[in-house]
């Protein structure tokens, strides 16, 4: 590999010092046009397969901690819910069983509460030895810490602060618990329904909250390469052109096609739903050089411009980027602000002493 590319910087090398020289006449018998290749803040990447995916971030999977059994079911699939929205009630005997528990332990440190109270009085007046104060103050303590544990479980089974200040204070049972929407978005799955038992393995709901989308495409490795994170790139997808930038590039090459996969924002305004699966235009926002294709020639393993100065036309390889069915794309280079032939290309060529391939 090393001998290659020696050998191709000693060709270029090579072309770049031979300059044909012409004279007016011949110029105009051979019909060799010339102008200057135009800069574009354009790069055309290619056209590709692209799919329109969610954000992991954006799906929310609504589920429950303990066996439950769906006694209302108040959405469908498909269906927008807001924040904090009611997507059902359920029951299960968990919950029954979490809330006597939570009861019998309030009511439990309250018999200790007003116990330690008088004992504390009697202790003040010390008609009761010291100790009895501090044994009923620490189980005191631990009644309080076992009704906070008692609230933290009813918690994170769904109920709100207000239900359980309710629960602790009416000491009231209730027999179902209301599952609310942690987000605001669509109900993409639907796995609840009426009389339905669910385990806690098992999902009720996933909703996609509203935010921006992804694209993903499989791009060949040779023209991934120059690709970079944070890229900006123009998309054109079927009646929609937006601006958008690369979010990752795989570090790995599919070794079945020689892909790589690229990751593309979909800015939130674009109105594209996910699952869409269609070719896409991606272009890159970025400086390059348009060149007529009938003003590129193979000359060896190069692709070659013959630009015009003061001595004559001398060979340019130049390195293509893309292609449109007009141009190619190549990187700048201060060469390519002179003129190039446009015309008789193959005529440059046979005068190198080479043949056309």
């Amino acid at each position: 590999m090393k001998k290659q590319l020696i050998f191709l910087a000693l060709f270029i090398c090579s072309l770049n010092a031979e300059t044909i020289t012409l004279t007016s006449e011949q110029e105009a018998n051979w019909k060799i046009k010339t102008e200057i290749p135009k800069s574009s803040d354009r790069l055309p990447l290619g056209e590709f397969i692209v799919e329109v995916v969610t954000p992991p971030s954006l799906l929310h999977t609504v589920s429950l901690p303990f066996e439950a059994n769906v006694q209302i079911l108040n959405v469908a699939r498909y269906e927008k819910v807001d924040k904090g929205g009611i997507l059902a009630e359920v029951t299960g005997t968990e919950w029954i069983e979490t809330q006597q528990k939570a009861i019998a332990e309030v009511i439990e440190f309250r018999h200790h509460q007003h116990l330690t109270e008088r004992k504390n009085l009697l202790c003040k007046e010390e008609i009761i030895p010291q100790k009895e104060c501090m044994i009923a103050n620490a189980e005191l303590e631990t009644d309080r810490i076992k009704v906070f544990a008692s609230k933290a479980m009813l918690k994170s089974y769904g109920a709100s602060d207000e239900m359980i200040d309710k629960l602790l204070k009416d000491l009231t049972l209730f027999p179902t618990i209301e599952i609310k929407s942690s987000v605001k978005g669509s109900v993409v799955q639907l796995l609840a329904a009426p009389g339905k038992s669910i385990s806690p393995t098992e999902a009720l709901f996933v909703i996609q909250q509203d935010g921006p989308l992804w694209i993903e495409s499989s791009i060949e490795a040779y023209r991934a390469e120059v690709l970079r994170e944070a890229q900006k790139v123009e998309i054109v997808l079927e009646n929609h052109t937006f601006d958008s930038s690369i979010l990752q590039i795989s570090p790995v090459i599919n070794h079945e096609n020689q892909t790589r996969e690229i990751r593309f924002l979909v800015p939130s305004d674009i109105k594209i739903f996910p699952g869409l699966r269609n070719s896409a235009k991606i272009i890159l926002l970025e400086q390059c050089i348009k060149i007529r294709k009938d003003s590129v020639i193979k000359v060896g393993e190069a692709q070659v411009v013959f630009y015009k100065n003061k001595h004559g036309y001398t060979p340019l390889p130049v390195d293509i980027v893309s292609e449109d069915n007009q141009y190619y794309f190549v990187k700048p280079s201060p060469l390519l602000k002179n003129k190039i032939a446009i015309s008789s290309v193959a005529i440059l060529k046979s005068m190198l002493g080479n043949e056309d391939e």
